[in-house]
C-alpha cells in the first residue's frame, strides 16, 4: 500500500509539473496515425531547459517506475533471471537523486554535441552501468 501511495504521489507531481507546460504550449494532440512516431524521450535539450525541481521530479518518477518494475519482476519472473529493472536497481542502489542529476549535468556539459541522447540512456551509461561493472570486478 505504501508503494501505491508513493506511485500516486509521483504521478501527481509529474502531472502538476507537466500541466503548466502543456497549457503554455497549446499544441494540438497528435492524430492516432502519428501518435507513435510523435513520442519523444526526454533528452539533453529538455534536461538543460528544465528547472532543478523538474529534473528532480523526472528522476523521482524514473526511480518509482523502477521500483514498480522490480516489484512486478519479484512476483512474476524467476529469481535467478536477470531483468533490466533488477540490474538497474543494483546499479542505482545507494545513490542520491542529486548525485544522479549532477552526473547527468556533467555528461551533457562535456558532450554538447550529443544533446539528442535521451536522459535515461545517459543515466544508464554514466551511472548504473559503471557501478554494475565495479561490483562485478570486486
Amino acid at each position: 500500500m505504501k508503494r501505491l501511495h508513493s506511485l500516486a504521489a509521483s504521478v501527481a507531481i509529474l502531472l502538476a509539473l507537466a500541466s503548466p507546460l502543456a497549457a503554455q504550449e497549446k499544441v494540438a494532440p497528435p492524430s492516432p496515425a502519428t501518435a507513435v512516431t510523435a513520442q519523444h524521450f526526454a533528452n539533453g535539450n529538455d534536461w538543460l531547459r528544465a528547472t532543478p525541481q523538474m529534473r528532480h521530479a523526472f528522476l523521482f518518477g524514473v526511480a518509482n517506475l523502477l521500483s514498480v518494475a522490480v516489484d512486478w519482476d519479484e512476483r512474476h519472473v524467476p529469481a535467478g533471471q536477470q531483468t533490466f529493472s533488477r540490474r538497474a536497481k543494483i546499479g542505482l542502489a545507494d545513490i542520491s537523486l542529486g548525485e544522479v542529476s549532477d552526473r547527468i549535468d556533467r555528461w551533457y556539459g562535456a558532450n554538447p554535441g550529443k544533446l539528442d541522447t535521451p536522459v535515461i540512456v545517459v543515466m544508464w551509461n554514466e551511472v548504473a552501468k559503471p557501478r554494475l561493472q565495479n561490483q562485478q570486478g570486486h
